[in-house]
């Protein structure tokens, strides 16, 4: 195994000292999504890389660490947020995801930036005092080079490049989004390397490498003591030749990590942008790999001379061979016509040429599933004509790349690119979906995704609305989908209320016995026994919901007996309305008996017009659905007090938009809906407050139907809730009204090319056939999601309990298959 010094000296904040005299900055560069972007939105991204490439003119060290997800971070955030009632099924629910998320290597990456800071000179001397200063202090440079041993750090030189750092920071974020790293993050960046394939390293708490003051010919300066070395423990073993092995005690027992080093050796000149994201296509791996690209930059008038050499260089081997009347090689031939292009491309563009070398490491528990990721990895490589290597005897020098401030120690396999094809790589491209924090809803092919239902309201950064869309064909999976977030957000105390006309939902209290006492299940016929159920003027307490049913009740009472605003009939309703709503009980069937007592004190010619209203209200009010608008104030209004109320109505029939008379009494029971949905919506604004409109795109064909969801959406964000649609047609969702107060979108396969069309428009994405595809073959159980911060990837839908994946099967038959089953079990 190579032997040499551990190259770091010492670090202060992200400052890194190194012991051959090098200075580098270190900070962390934000990441940012790539997938389902537009072109132009690619392309502007590796704009500013590449850019911040070009302008940099510095020694550049970049990064891309994973880091494991802490799933007790998560528990615990879970678990506090379950209400006391479903306290037990909650911690079930959690620890079936866990399990399950256990079983997997999770990941998310980080990303981190080192610039090599220029040389300061000890300032405040003259010239021939500083030529007298550098002489006696040569044995001082000699040990800082050999690194036997470790001189001083004058505080002039430390505020010199401290200075210097401000500058790099301010250039830096012109470029991109970056912070200065802490002492704790350049600790754990050198100490995790210890424990790969091990686990996370023991944390310290508060620790920074010591530092003595002294005094050196006069000037203040601090000496680093050896504590640094402190990070470096372990054992290690690279007698493999192409792996090293760490031993590390853990909880007092020995354990092995295994680890390996690869280099990139060829990537295409002229790889597609975007389409060869070297880098970011690491992150797709279902096991972290770890990168580190060291650039060294030759200015734009070098890099010229140089390929002009190498051009000579190439042209004498070619006459060489034709000289010994020998073919010339299709190597040489090749390389004079990319020397030629490359020259051309200098002297048009003057970029400058970057030096690059990367390093790829990959660890494991075992040497069998090293061997596996290994071959993995340049399987994905292979793909796209980029080739890898594992320097035999070079692991060593692998390892102590990856260190903060440390140097190239593998100097084999260096490439000449420019800064188009360095910012190719896409450094600080991720996957991230979903809030980060709340209940597990699916995995986004390696990353879990964590739902917080009312994240939208109350994170202050986004104020926005917490609602959400599910569309997707029949058995696509989207009924799934809103399912279990309902059924999460329960778990944390929010009041749910879902209209389901399909009865799919009724046999929830039966087969999830934890519900049952909180559930108040509605379901609404045509008959004496749902009378008034849906009275608007019934069960209205305070004054604003008097005013609100009292409009309502207005609208529906002119929309049955086709009485236009402004007309007489019109302001006698209106009239009538106002007074019985001052009532102790009041309802729709006094509004009719009020206009019954009063009709003979009018006029003779209004009182036909007047009758004629009369007989059609009462008619409606006794025969069919009409009953459930007209109550006698002897009825019950509907509870809304349980956390789940599950609305059922039976054999709603809603017309087409261009039909005027046919269904007005489905309309007229909307207009019910939408008062009783307000109400549900304008509770407390402590408790979060959720609407599930299933088959909402029988809502979004009628305008009465659309008013409603655009109130509710609209209005969600200040009332604490938030409105589901659940749909077949992306269609029915583009209204801009509800488009742009959505939340988050779940779009599940879309069999129609125009439906699949509208979904990518819901998305926020391009519509190109690539995404159109991408929408009609997606699994059942998978959608494209978008998020609160519109980042759009897949989501598949993960429901680790089976009680739970049979409550929420809504295939036909599967409700009574389901609930025989758990009576045979009983």
């Amino acid at each position: 195994m190579s032997t040499f010094p551990f190259p770091l000296k010492y670090f202060e904040k992200n400052i890194v000292f190194a012991q051959d005299g090098t200075v580098t900055a270190y900070y962390e560069l934000a990441g940012y999504t790539y997938d389902y972007l537009t072109v132009d939105d690619k392309l502007s991204l590796h704009g500013k890389l590449e850019a911040f490439y070009w302008n940099m003119n510095a020694d550049i060290h970049t990064l891309m660490i994973p880091v494991s997800e802490d799933l007790e971070e998560k528990k615990l955030f879970m678990k506090q947020s379950l209400v006391s009632e479903l306290l037990q099924p909650g911690e079930d629910h959690i620890q079936a995801s866990l399990k399950h998320l256990k079983e997997k290597e999770l990941n998310q990456y980080r990303f981190f930036i080192g610039i090599k800071l220029k040389e300061t000179q000890v300032s405040g001397l003259s010239f021939f005092r500083e030529m007298s200063y550098a002489w006696r202090d040569f044995k001082r440079y000699l040990l800082n080079s050999s690194g036997t041993d470790f001189p001083e750090i004058l505080e002039e030189e430390l505020l010199a490049y401290q200075i210097q750092e401000e500058t790099i920071f301010s250039r830096l974020n012109g470029f991109l989004s970056v912070k200065r790293l802490k002492t704790s993050e350049l600790e754990w960046l050198i100490r995790r390397g210890f424990y790969r394939g091990i686990g996370d390293p023991p944390g310290r708490y508060q620790w920074k490498p010591k530092a003595v003051s002294v005094e050196v010919k006069g000037k203040k300066a601090i000496r680093p003591t050896r504590d640094i070395l402190t990070l470096t423990e372990g054992r290690f073993d690279a007698s493999g030749g192409r792996q090293l092995v760490v031993e590390q005690f853990v909880s007092g027992k020995p354990r092995l990590g295994y680890m390996a080093f690869l280099t990139i050796s060829h990537i295409p000149d002229k790889a597609p942008v975007p389409g060869t994201e070297w880098l970011y296509s690491l992150v797709k791996l279902p096991f972290p790999v770890e990168a580190s690209v060291r650039t060294e930059t030759i200015e734009y008038r070098k890099a010229l001379s140089q390929v002009q050499n190498k051009k000579k260089e190439l042209k004498a081997e070619d006459e060489h061979a034709a000289e010994s009347g020998e073919d010339t090689s299709f190597h040489i031939l090749n390389s004079r016509q990319e020397a030629l292009e490359l020259e051309n491309n200098l002297r048009v563009d003057k970029f400058p040429l970057l030096q690059t070398s990367i390093v790829l490491c990959v660890s494991a528990r075992s040497k069998d599933e090293l061997q596996l990721r290994i071959q993995l990895i340049k399987d994905l490589y292979s793909e796209m004509m980029v080739q890898i290597e594992i320097p035999y005897g070079d692991q060593w020098r692998g390892f102590n790349e990856f260190l903060p401030g440390s140097k190239r120690y593998i100097t084999d396999y260096v490439h000449h690119m420019d800064p188009t094809a360095s910012a190719a790589g896409m450094l600080g491209a991720v996957r991230q979906l979903g809030d980060g924090q709340g209940f597990f809803i699916g995995m986004s092919k390696n990353l879990p995704v964590f739902f917080e239902h009312d994240r939208g309201p109350k994170d202050k950064k986004l104020s926005t609305t917490a609602s959400a869309a599910f569309i997707g064909s029949l058995g696509a999976g989207k009924s799934l989908g809103a399912n279990l977030l309902a059924y999460q957000a329960l778990l944390k105390g929010s009041k749910v209320l879902i209209f389901d006309p399909k009865d799919e939902r009724g046999h929830w209290p039966q087969m999830l016995p934890e519900l049952a006492p909180i559930t108040n299940t509605i379901t609404l016929r045509s008959g004496i026994a749902d009378r008034g159920k849906l009275d608007p003027l019934m069960g209205a307490k305070s004054q604003q919901e008097k005013f609100a049913a009292a409009e309502t009740a207005k609208r529906i009472l002119q929309f049955l007996a086709r009485a236009a605003d402004g007309t007489y009939e019109a302001i006698v309703l209106g009239k009538v309305v106002d007074q019985v709503i001052k009532a102790e009980k009041p309802s729709m069937t006094m509004v009719i008996e009020v206009l019954m007592e009063g009709v003979q004190k009018l006029p003779e010619k209004r009182q036909d017009s007047l009758e004629e209203m009369i007989d059609v209200l009462s008619y409606l009010a006794t025969s069919g659905q009409g009953q459930l608008l007209f109550g006698d104030g002897t009825q019950e209004a509907i509870d809304l007090s349980k956390p789940l109320t599950i609305l059922q109505i039976e054999d709603l029939q809603l017309p087409e938009e261009s039909q005027t008379d046919f269904g007005r009494m489905g309309i007229a029971l909307l207009m019910a809906i939408s008062d009783f949905s307000r109400r549900f919506s304008n509770q407390s604004s402590d408790q979060f407050k959720m609407v599930v409109f299933d088959e909402s795109w029988r809502l979004a064909k009628v305008r009465e139907g659309r008013a409603i969801l655009e109130e509710l959406v609209r209005t969600g964000r200040s009332k604490n809730s938030a409105i589901y649609l659940i749909s077949q047609n992306a269609k029915d969702m583009l209204g801009e009204e509800i488009r742009s107060n959505l939340g988050c979108r779940f779009v599940f396969r879309c069999r129609d090319n125009k439906e699949a069309e509208a979904a990518c428009h819901i998305l926020g994405i391009e519509v190109n056939e690539t995404n159109i595809e991408k929408v009609r073959n997606l699994p059942t159980g998978t959608c494209l999601m978008s998020d609160l911060e519109k980042r759009v990837n897949e989501l598949e839908i993960c429901i680790m309990e089976d009680r739970l994946l049979e409550a929420f099967d809504t295939r036909p038959g599967s409700k009574k298959l389901h609930i025989e089953t758990k009576t045979m079990k009983v």
